[in-house]
């Protein structure tokens, strides 16, 4: 069926193609003959008309006028079923690849095991993903938002579009093979799905993100054998920085006065 749409559409490019062809042929001739121009003017003539970007020269007589109106109504119509054309042939070639990612993305993720399973792809499930990659670690990104889905398909990103707290998507995503479990939803999202998660594999690894320091212990609780606040974490990074900019910068200090001695 597809090969069929296609060979339509190189069939009407190329008859859009033939009608301009034709006309240019014809319009050289004609308004070389009657016009008295050189074969090239008649020609440049021709295609500025058919294009409808116009010319300052007008014909002589009123035949040529007629013929000048049908080249610019037949030429228009080709020049757009051209332009249709090309732009039928762009979009189908992007959506065949499209396609293509998306089916290599499904068989990959059928036969995917021992892989991370990695559910929201917020800010920190960005920069988790960025952190996998970097490592060369397998993971599957279950995500809702279409938007994100398409640009991580393109990226060439094992993906499932829908809710990690289903549990027919985590079986999708093969969660029964998996290792290691990222929750970065919302904290209450974060428990469920633990829970759901550990019935369909109790030897997951199971890491998740909090922005409540009393949710550490619920989901602890709940089966996260690693809880991490990214508040935390980057108040105590940022403090290290500004401790270390003080040391150096007393070290500084200390050298110049013992160079001055």
């Amino acid at each position: 069926m597809r090969e069929g749409g296609e060979m339509g559409s190189t069939k009407n490019f190329m008859a859009g193609v033939s009608v301009i062809v034709m006309l240019l042929a014809f319009g050289g001739y004609y308004f070389s003959w009657s016009e008295g121009m050189t074969f090239v003017d008649a020609l440049y003539y021709t295609f500025l008309t058919i294009t409808t970007v116009g010319s300052s020269a007008i014909p002589s007589d009123q035949q040529g006028k007629i013929v000048t109106m049908l080249l610019v109504v037949v030429g228009m119509g080709a020049v757009l079923y051209v332009v249709t054309g090309i732009a039928s042939a762009l979009i189908e070639m992007r959506t065949n690849l499209f396609l293509k990612t998306i089916k290599g993305g499904i068989m990959k993720i059928r036969n995917e095991k021992d892989h991370v399973l990695l559910c929201g792809f917020g800010t920190i499930g960005r920069y988790v993903s960025e952190v996998l990659i970097q490592e060369k670690k397998k993971f599957i990104v279950i995500e809702k938002d279409p938007t994100k889905v398409a640009s991580l398909i393109e990226r060439g990103i094992s993906v499932i579009q829908g809710d990690a707290l289903d549990p027919v998507i985590l079986k999708k995503a093969n969660i029964e093979k998996a290792e290691v479990l990222i929750a970065a939803l919302e904290d209450a999202d974060n428990m469920y799905l633990i829970i759901t998660a550990s019935e369909l594999n109790s030897n997951l690894i199971v890491a998740a993100k909090t922005t409540d320091e009393a949710a550490v212990k619920r989901l602890h609780k709940v089966g996260a054998q690693i809880v991490v606040m990214p508040e935390i974490v980057g108040g105590k990074e940022l403090a290290n920085a500004v401790l270390q900019m003080e040391k150096a910068k007393g070290l500084s200090t200390i050298s110049k006065k013992e160079d001055s001695t």
